[in-house]
């Protein structure tokens, strides 16, 4: 019994294998096909007519099917050979195609965050930018380097930290030779019209951000005086000035302080101890004169550059005032203060960041007694008055520039043109 069952299954599996054979036999070939392969290289070529994406895609998608069931058939040759050296040129077109979709949805971002004044957008999208293409775009870091600077005149300090960054950016890219458009930013707020007015704002941008809202006017002055010596609409802007004249009255208020805290000679001293005290006194008050010398002539140009205009009035009157404390602390007096701004713009713009140079009035006058002569203590400088630190609205803006017209410098009551 076991042999016959053991043969029996042997016939089974025997049969199975005939059975795979005789439909394996059945299977159509391919290359027999032609209807099949009428049908896929008709869509091929019916595809080829339409000029849209989605149809490209497609377009691709079948020549593929055509190629994995009749690419080896010698009947469906010709056309096989088409689709090998065609399809890569359609693949290549399709992501190129989808490349430039996505690159101008961005870039349609970017300025639709731009015309609706939509920060949050306008950095988002200019990053993205930046990151994909930094060498075809790079007008987009002035921008980006730009906007913190009008916010931070709203108290708005959100953007602070990228206009920071981007405003360096610019300057080390600017100041390499890197290439910008003939516009050197992006309209309609954001046009510099050339390399040293974009370099003259960047450099306002970093040094108002750094002394007003960051309250570091010591690190700000490098960038407020390149903001003066470029040939720049900011060399004629105020608030440059405003801010090295505000940075050295605080300057002053300091050395009032040391100055007030300083021992002071009395009856009892020797000679030789009242003079260490009144040196001492002197070498400080020189060194104030010095100081209120220089906020002077900050703020001279800023009165002069400020715009004479009814609405910048209040900003030109703060200017005046100023300069009036300012005269007043140095030389005890206000007559003369005209004359000695007149005098002071026309000398070059000394660097805040270089050090104050000493200026000592002439030697007081002496009392004589008969046994002894004492000098005379030179006057303390009174507290200067403390100007506010957040410069007024009304200083002139950036020059507009309208393509195919010549530039109108005419003051107005803004901070940039828009």
């Amino acid at each position: 019994m076991k042999t016959i069952f053991r043969f029996a299954n042997m016939g089974l599996f025997l049969a199975a294998i005939i059975a795979l054979g005789a439909v394996a036999g059945f299977a159509q070939d391919p290359c027999t096909d032609a209807d099949g392969q009428t049908a896929l290289s008709d869509k091929v070529r019916e595809l080829f007519t339409h000029k849209d994406l989605p149809s490209l895609k497609l377009r691709i998608d079948a020549g593929k099917q055509f190629l994995d069931k009749y690419g080896a058939c010698d009947s469906a040759k010709e056309f096989s050979d088409y689709l090998k050296t065609n399809i890569p040129k359609w693949e290549k077109a399709y992501a190129d195609a989808m490349e430039k979709a996505a690159k101008d949805a961005l870039i349609a971002r970017f300025n639709n965050g731009l015309n609706s004044k939509n920060w949050d957008e306008v950095y988002s999208a200019g990053k993205e930018i930046l990151g994909k293409y930094p060498d075809d775009f790079r007008d987009v870091e002035l921008a980006l380097g730009s906007i913190g600077y009008d916010e931070s005149f709203k108290g708005n300090k959100k953007y602070n930290d990228d206009t920071l960054r981007y405003a360096r950016i610019s300057i080390a890219d600017l100041e390499s030779g890197k290439t910008f458009s003939a516009n050197y930013g992006v309209p309609k707020d954001f046009v510099y019209k050339s390399k040293d007015n974009a370099l003259g704002w960047m450099n306002l941008t970093i040094g108002y951000i750094t002394q007003v809202s960051l309250k570091d006017k010591k690190a700000a002055q490098p960038f407020l005086y390149k903001a003066t010596q470029l040939n720049s609409d900011t060399n004629k802007n105020p608030i440059p000035y405003e801010l090295i004249g505000n940075y050295y009255f605080e300057e002053l208020n300091k050395l009032t302080t040391e100055i007030t805290s300083l021992p002071k000679p009395d009856e009892k001293d020797t000679p030789e101890v009242a003079k260490t005290k009144i040196d001492a006194i002197k070498a400080k008050v020189a060194l104030a004169n010095g100081t209120s010398e220089r906020a002077l002539d900050a703020f001279s140009r800023a009165y002069t550059f400020a715009s004479p205009t009814p609405a910048a009035k209040p900003y030109k009157d703060k200017m005046r005032k100023n300069l009036e404390d300012a005269y007043k602390l140095r030389f005890s007096k206000t007559e003369g203060l005209d004359a000695w701004i007149a005098s002071a713009i026309k000398k070059p713009f000394i660097d805040p960041t270089t050090p104050v140079a000493p200026i000592s009035d002439p030697e007081p006058v002496t009392t004589t007694t008969t046994n002894n002569t004492t000098p005379v203590k030179p006057a303390t400088p009174a507290t200067p008055v403390k100007t506010p630190a957040k410069p007024s609205a009304a200083a002139p803006a950036k020059t507009p520039v309208t393509k195919g017209k010549a530039a109108v410098k005419k003051p107005v009551a803004k901070k940039r043109a828009v």
